[in-house]
């Protein structure tokens, strides 16, 4: 049965993103737990959603570019199915408009259309190819400041331990990222990708992810273990996910040989950001 999961059900769920539209959904319910914001239905809506569009986007234009002969699952998927899901993709975007006109307040709809500008430089600059800046850290940027910047317009820095935790989630999302690129370095360069930032080499990327990967988990984990003392009424459930954020990349990389043609260095990867619902199912 998991075999089957692994082999058939995960494939799907992995090459259509929808196993990030999960985990942006755990990284929202962690943002508003930490931030004490109460987020409007829409906003819940668009979180999913737009991060699929923008993921959608960039595997058509990835699988666009390196056509019928890709070796990457993901690009080989949306080559060949690139017309019925660039329709879906397009009708998706569409909806993501409606709604955040609709329904988002002002500041924050602001804010969308701001990072929707980030999100599509971003697509151009890696279309282009001749930037050399990692696009782990770039994506990170955008996929951070798109789950935080709602709640953080909304009721602000409540206290010190948000952007404490802020930055900590900032820090694990760039290892999960740099993570995968270290997993995924053979297909990347079969077919010709950026890594990283082309000057950092597979081994010492690798050691700067041990590194700070403890590094963000043992912070974490004194924030949980001294949250009454050091910041009254914070999250304590929420500091436990984001050491679990930080410290997961790192794992997978030191036992890599076990996750050696395997996807679930994959599913651990993605999967620890659906633990952002549980501090936020605890405060309901």
């Amino acid at each position: 049965m998991l075999h089957f999961f692994e082999n058939r059900v995960w494939f799907y769920i992995h090459v259509l993103s929808l196993d990030i539209c999960l985990g942006v959904l755990g990284s929202g319910a962690l943002a508003v737990s930490v931030t004490g914001a109460h987020m409007k239905t829409a906003w819940w809506l668009l979180l999913p959603l737009s991060v699929w569009v923008i993921y959608t986007l960039d595997h058509l234009l990835d699988g666009r570019k390196v056509g019928a002969n890709s070796v990457n699952p993901r690009h080989k998927f949306h080559y060949d199915h690139f017309r019925i899901l660039s329709i879906l993709c397009g009708i998706a975007g569409v909806l993501c408009l409606v709604l955040a006109f609709l329904l988002l307040r002002e500041i924050v709809l602001l804010g969308g259309v701001i990072l929707s500008a980030l999100a599509f430089l971003h697509l151009g600059l890696a279309r282009w190819g001749r930037v050399r800046f990692g696009k782990e850290f770039s994506v990170a940027l955008i996929y951070t400041l798109g789950v935080w910047f709602g709640p953080l317009l909304i009721v602000g820095f409540r206290s010190w331990i948000v952007p404490v935790l802020l930055l900590l989630f900032f820090l694990g999302t760039i290892l999960n990222l740099i993570m995968n690129s270290l997993m995924e370095a053979d297909l990347d360069a079969k077919e010709g990708q950026v890594y990283l930032l082309g000057a950092l080499s597979p081994k010492l990327a690798k050691e700067w992810v041990l590194r700070l990967s403890l590094l963000g988990f043992l912070v974490a984990i004194v924030l949980a273990a001294g949250m009454r003392k050091l910041a009254p009424g914070g999250s304590a459930a929420s500091a436990l996910v984001v050491a679990l954020l930080c410290a997961v990349p790192g794992w997978i990389l030191r036992y890599a040989d076990n996750f050696q043609d395997s996807s679930k260095y994959r599913i651990l990867g993605e999967g620890v950001f659906i633990l952002g619902l549980i501090p936020w199912l605890l405060n309901q």
